[in-house]
């Protein structure tokens, strides 16, 4: 019997970073993506999620809202999010962002892909 791999739902309006990460970690893990907050939330009540990794800035519901929604929400509020933007955070952005106990992490989709990677793969880990 082999283990089950983690599911990962990727979160992103800008479908080549969502296509980046499906494509470099797709054999470690099960991955769905979505474009906005309002897919991240029906795919996480679809499926087990073990990391969601969300960007900030998105349409129709963006990551905060997405994460205010998350907290309310008792089958939803302990699956582990990893923040993933293109947005230079505030002090204020970034206290927004960590207020949400779900919130593992912050990074920017500057740093190496190798870097981000290894963050995912690190959340997995920790959830």
């Amino acid at each position: 019997m082999t283990a089950s791999k983690p599911r990962l739902v990727v979160l992103d309006d800008d479908e080549i970073f969502a296509s980046l990460i499906v494509e470099s970690l797709g054999q470690e893990c099960d991955i769905s993506t979505g474009r906005n907050g309002l897919e991240g939330i029906t795919l996480a009540l679809d499926t087990s999620v073990d990391l969601i990794v969300t960007d900030i800035g998105m349409p129709e519901l963006d990551g905060i809202q997405m994460l205010e929604a998350l907290s309310k929400d008792q089958r939803l509020s302990s699956i582990p999010v990893l923040v993933v933007t293109a947005t230079h955070f505030s002090i204020q952005n970034r206290s927004d962002v960590s207020r949400y106990p779900q919130v593992i992490g912050i990074i920017h989709k500057s740093m190496p892909l190798d870097s981000i990677l290894q963050e995912i793969r690190s959340s997995l880990k920790k959830g």
